[in-house]
């Protein structure tokens, strides 16, 4: 039997699902659902993506981690200029780019790759493409590699459990200075739950001139393969809510691994996380913050919980105003643009 991204049809399918061509907010089940007209829920909907609170929705890539299962977390000397900025945003390797303040170090990049051979060659080439400067002219790169087979955790949307909570208790939540209140929180959540989010296969089986069954029949196999998940509004940065702070930890867990891990899936500001062998450091964690205080209060209670196993703890603290936009889906994109060359190539 033919491999699922083997076939080119799939491929074509995973491009609209993934883009989010032709995944739409269901706005008459969602107006039924919360007795509003159905413009002023239309009008709202488009209101949090103008304003950049969440992004419209489309189907996340889950397969991307098992094609490129090498995570590399970079700090780099990188100069602040627009022609870099672009090969942040137009890289096929680079996840998400950070400005920082590290040592001899201005940014911390996110990298995903097939294996050390690729991510050695990209290396290379990017400096002879001159997308960055040589050594000569800048301090040599620190980088950490992970897998991301290790990980245990991830959850872009958590923390819609927390704003719910403070929703409940103040009825409106602040994210970015922007209030939302009843009339549009309840919409936020639906969405960052996946709920009322719809596809038009009538639309994708006209353009790709294929029956309405096949192509449900396919989508439905790539979502029970997990090659897909099901569609949902995330964030504009995947890891960090709008106006949130970045922080990436690495944590020395010296025993009762069980139970801390469950500690970590349990709480609410941590998106990922995921085991490594660094150093010391056998925990790789990203959470994100409205202030570096809750951090600390984290960090705290982390200790408190646990004060004979956690040893040693790295963070590298991101101010969310440090964060460079980048696509969610342009790596995941990307890979399925390649793999269509690919198969075309070879007919």
């Amino acid at each position: 039997m033919k491999p699922l991204l083997d076939d080119k049809l799939n491929l074509k399918l995973l491009r609209y699902l993934v883009s989010g061509k032709e995944v739409r907010v269901n706005i008459r089940g969602l107006a039924k659902e919360l007795s509003m007209h159905r413009s002023t829920v239309k009008k709202k909907v488009q209101w949090l993506f103008d304003m950049k609170l969440i992004n419209p929705p489309f189907y996340p890539f889950s397969q991307l981690y098992k094609e490129y299962p090498l995570l590399v977390l970079v700090k780099a000397d990188i100069p602040r200029t627009n022609e870099t900025k672009d090969f942040f945003m137009d890289d096929a390797h680079v996840f998400a780019a950070f400005s920082c303040m590290e040592g001899p170090y201005n940014t911390l990049l996110m990298e995903f790759f097939k294996d050390l051979e690729s991510y050695h060659s990209w290396r290379e080439q990017i400096v002879i493409d001159q997308k960055i400067p040589t050594r000569e002219h800048r301090a040599p790169a620190h980088a950490y590699i992970f897998s991301n087979k290790l990980t245990f955790k991830y959850d872009p949307t958590c923390f819609i459990n927390d704003l719910h909570r403070s929703f409940k208790k103040n009825r409106s939540v602040i994210i970015n200075d922007i209030c939302l209140d009843e009339s549009t929180f309840p919409i936020f959540m639906y969405l960052m739950k996946g709920t009322f989010i719809q596809r038009n296969d009538t639309n994708i089986a006209r353009d790709l001139e294929i029956n309405r069954k096949t192509i449900k029949y396919r989508i439905d196999q790539l979502l029970k393969s997990k090659i897909i998940s099901p569609p949902k509004c995330f964030f504009p940065n995947l890891f960090v809510p709008p106006s949130y702070n970045l922080i990436v930890s690495m944590v020395e867990v010296k025993s009762n691994n069980d139970a801390i891990k469950q500690y970590l899936l349990k709480n609410n500001n941590i998106t990922r996380a995921q085991e490594t062998s660094t150093g010391c450091y056998n925990l790789l964690i990203f959470s994100a913050f409205r202030t570096i205080e809750d951090f600390f209060d984290l960090g705290e209670d982390l200790v408190k919980r646990f004060p004979h196993d956690i040893g040693g703890i790295e963070n590298i603290i991101l101010s969310s105003r440090m964060i460079h936009t980048i696509k969610p889906q342009k790596l995941s994109l990307g890979w399925i643009d390649r793999q269509l060359w690919k198969l075309q190539q070879n007919q």
